[in-house]
């Protein structure tokens, strides 16, 4: 009996929890040579676009616009530290420059986070306790490595030092959603980030997703609704509409989502990961294989794809192959506790006992480990209830945006 397709999307786009604040302002247009080089940029000629900024800086230095937007070309260029210097200048001239905020955020996550460069976070710190962004800096850092209490902490002292940062309650909301704590912290602090920002799309998206983990669908198709009202484009809730009719088994309805999705974000990963579980309730093996395919084109470290590639290969009894696909799936996460279980299983249909053992124990040890319960307690290992198997082929609603994902 094969386990599940299962979702544990994990935080999407950032490691940490940040679908941040989408852009809401831009570059703007205060001068011809932001508004000409923000035209450069989109057309890909980033250092033509870069001249123009300058251009405009020297003009006016006090141009938060044009300082972002400077950042934006050292960042496509990944000249991170340039990139970074930028948007805190335009921060430092404005405050509440909301695309700053979530650039420099960004920016850190596209720079990694080595030990050296925590140093250097910290230190700011030390050196300067009242900075507000410096502990922002800190939380993100902390919320990258999935130290979520850690997060917490460097975000409500930033809260204490800048209480009407609608960024700092966001990310704290954010922080919250992750620990699965939806209707006491995630929720009032998605609210509290509305009130202060009503545009704020992502904000809007992520309540959504809160209400729906907390079974209140009706209150989270309104919030998905607000958020297409600001926002038409936002493929993430074409997706999670996909997801809905998924759950219902409207695979029609699913699929006119996901390819709604795609229409608006050509590499939305989710959209096609999801696309294949459709294919795979419908037995279409060759499309579902090509839906996970293709990404993991975009995303190569997309678990879930490549853990179903394996089911897949296995539910055709190309059981070979899917010890491949499954040893693939352990490459991308030594701890993905279900591929132990399908490989045990594989190996104990071919006779290959040692192994198949080896793999239970895995699987029963770093499920232990992750829930303090037994894996035959939670195991459907064996049933032949399609109904019940299929609840598991479903992904989950857990973690799904913060991948991104997250």
């Amino acid at each position: 009996m094969l386990t599940i397709i299962i979702s544990k999307i994990k935080k999407q786009g950032i490691l940490i929890p940040l679908a941040i604040l989408m852009a809401l302002v831009g570059c703007g247009k205060q001068t011809n040579h932001v508004e000409v080089g923000q035209t450069l940029l989109e057309q890909g000629k980033v250092e033509d676009a870069a001249i123009e900024f300058k251009k405009a800086i020297k003009r006016d230095p006090n141009s938060a616009e044009a300082h972002f937007c400077l950042g934006n070309t050292y960042a496509k260029k990944q000249e991170f530290e340039e990139a970074v210097t930028n948007y805190r200048k335009a921060i430092d001239i404005n405050p509440k420059y909301v695309d700053a905020y979530k650039r420099l955020s960004e920016t850190f996550i596209e720079m990694g986070s080595p030990d050296t460069y925590f140093d250097k976070k910290y230190n700011a710190i030390e050196e300067n306790p009242d900075d507000p962004i410096a502990r922002i800096d800190l939380g993100v850092l902390y919320h990258k490595w999935d130290q979520t209490r850690n997060a917490i902490t460097e975000y409500e002292e930033a809260l204490k030092l800048d209480p009407d940062n609608p960024f700092i309650y966001y990310n704290l909301a954010v922080a919250y959603q992750d620990m699965n704590l939806f209707e006491d912290k995630a929720i009032p602090l998605y609210m509290k980030t509305i009130e202060l920002q009503p545009g704020y799309d992502n904000a809007h998206y992520n309540l959504a997703v809160s209400y729906l983990k907390s079974n209140r669908l009706e209150d989270a198709m309104a919030e998905y609704k607000k958020t297409l009202e600001i926002n038409p484009n936002y493929a993430p809730v074409y997706v999670d509409y996909g997801m809905i009719q998924l759950k219902e088994k409207n695979f029609d309805d699913a699929m006119k989502h996901y390819d709604k999705a795609l229409e608006i974000d050509p590499d939305n990963v989710e959209a096609y990961y999801q696309k294949g579980i459709v294919y795979a309730f419908q037995e279409n093996y060759d499309e579902a294989l090509k839906m996970n395919r293709k990404a993991l084109e975009i995303d190569p470290k997309h678990i879930n794809s490549q853990f179903n590639i394996a089911v897949v290969y296995h539910k055709k009894g190309e059981l070979k192959r899917a010890i491949a696909e499954y040893d693939l799936t352990l490459e991308i996460d030594r701890n993905y506790q279900d591929a132990y279980y399908n490989r045990g299983q594989i190996y104990a249909s071919l006779g290959n006992r040692p192994q198949a053992y080896g793999d239970y124990i895995a699987y029963s040890k770093i499920l232990k480990a992750k829930t303090g319960k037994e894996g035959a307690a939670l195991a459907l290992r064996g049933i032949e209830d399609k109904e019940q198997i299929q609840r598991y082929l479903i992904p989950s609603f857990k973690d799904w945006l913060l991948e991104s994902g997250d």
